[in-house]
């Protein structure tokens, strides 16, 4: 279909979606980025957010645990040790991983344990936030 790519999000574990799209918004470790239908090839690395990508208007939302972005022709493949689509996160159990790791935080002083617990941190917000994003889309839907 001309105007559409398709995504590909990729874990080691499964394939987390294979679709159509019409836009894929991200953030790379330089910064938010946008791909659309004929974008140039690329190859970049992804922090630790949210995969924003639309068809037909309608907006859907992964939580992606870093990994790289890779564009070729009209195929978006992005590869993670960990990405959830907004649906499937338990916010409370996210909310009691950032709980934990903000404890954690205070009693680590090991550079390379502050590090672990500063990432466990930022995984939990980014499930936190992709769940928010979705709210906030059905209370926009709703007015």
């Amino acid at each position: 279909m001309p105007g559409t790519m398709t995504l590909k999000i990729i874990t080691p574990e499964r394939i987390v979606l294979e679709q159509e799209v019409d836009m894929v918004v991200a953030r790379g470790i330089a910064g938010e980025f946008s791909v659309m239908p004929g974008h140039e090839p690329l190859v970049a690395a992804l922090a630790i957010d949210v995969v924003r990508f639309s068809h037909n208007n309608e907006e859907q939302i992964a939580a992606v645990m870093g990994g790289l972005l890779e564009v070729r022709g009209s195929e978006v493949t992005v590869l993670s040790d960990v990405a959830e689509l907004d649906q499937e996160i338990d916010v409370a159990r996210a909310t009691q991983a950032k709980d934990r790791a903000v404890a954690e935080q205070t009693q680590k002083t090991d550079k390379l344990e502050t590090y672990m617990t500063e990432m466990a941190v930022s995984r939990a917000l980014t499930r936190i936030k992709a769940v928010e994003i979705r709210q906030q889309r059905r209370r926009n839907r709703q007015v």
